[in-house]
C-alpha cells in the first residue's frame, strides 16, 4: 500500500490544483477554462503506468509540477516575458525535463539500457513526444481557428514550433544530467 501512496498523493493534490485553477481563475471564454479535462487524464495516465515507468515519486512530482506550470496560462502568462523569454519556453523545457526524467529511468530499469545510449534514444524520444503536442496544436488551430486553437501565431514568433522542440530537447538533456549526477538512482 504505500508503494501507491506518494503517487496517488501527488495525483491527487495536482488534480484538485487544475480544477481550482481552472474554474476559479480562468477567465470566461479562456481556452484554460477546459484545460483540466485534457490534463487530469494525461495527469492519471502517467500515474496508471507508473509501475510499467518505474516511475519514482520525485519524477512524477516533476511531471505535475510541469503540468500545474503549464496550467498557468489562466493567468494570461502565455503573452508574458520573463528574462527576455517568453513563458511557453519555460513550460517546453519543463515538460523536456519531466519526460527526460521519466523515460531515462524506465529505459534504464526496464531495458537495461546502458547510459551512453540513453544519451541518444531519451533525446530522441523527448523530441517525438514535442512533435506530436506540436501536431496537436496545430490541429486545433485547424480545427478552431487560431483563437481558440492551441497553436498561437505570432509574427515576431516565425519559429514556434522550432523553438518548442528546441526547448524540449533542453529539458531532456537536463534530464539526463540530473540522471548522471543522482546515477544511483537510475536503476
Amino acid at each position: 500500500m504505500a508503494d501507491w501512496q506518494p503517487h496517488a498523493l501527488i495525483a491527487i493534490v495536482t488534480s484538485m490544483i487544475l480544477l481550482l485553477l481552472s474554474i476559479l481563475a480562468a477567465q470566461s471564454g479562456s481556452t484554460y477554462r477546459w484545460s483540466f479535462a485534457f490534463l487530469i487524464p494525461l495527469l492519471w495516465a502517467v500515474y496508471m503506468l507508473r509501475n510499467k515507468l518505474a516511475l519514482l515519486p520525485w519524477h512524477y512530482c516533476v511531471f505535475a509540477g510541469a503540468v500545474v506550470f503549464h496550467n498557468l496560462g489562466v493567468f494570461g502568462w502565455y503573452e508574458a516575458v520573463f528574462w527576455n523569454l517568453r513563458f511557453d519556453t519555460y513550460v517546453h523545457f519543463a515538460f523536456g525535463f519531466a519526460a527526460g526524467l521519466i523515460v531515462s529511468r524506465a529505459l534504464a530499469v526496464n531495458w537495461n539500457l546502458p547510459g551512453h545510449t540513453l544519451w541518444w534514444v531519451v533525446p530522441l524520444f523527448v523530441l517525438g513526444m514535442g512533435a506530436v503536442h506540436e501536431l496537436i496544436e496545430c490541429f486545433t488551430t485547424l480545427l478552431m481557428g487560431p483563437e481558440r486553437g492551441m497553436l498561437k501565431l505570432r509574427p515576431d514568433q516565425p519559429f514556434d514550433t522550432q523553438k518548442d522542440l528546441l526547448n524540449n530537447l533542453l529539458g531532456a538533456i537536463a534530464a539526463l544530467i540530473v540522471g548522471v549526477v543522482h546515477g544511483s538512482e537510475q536503476r
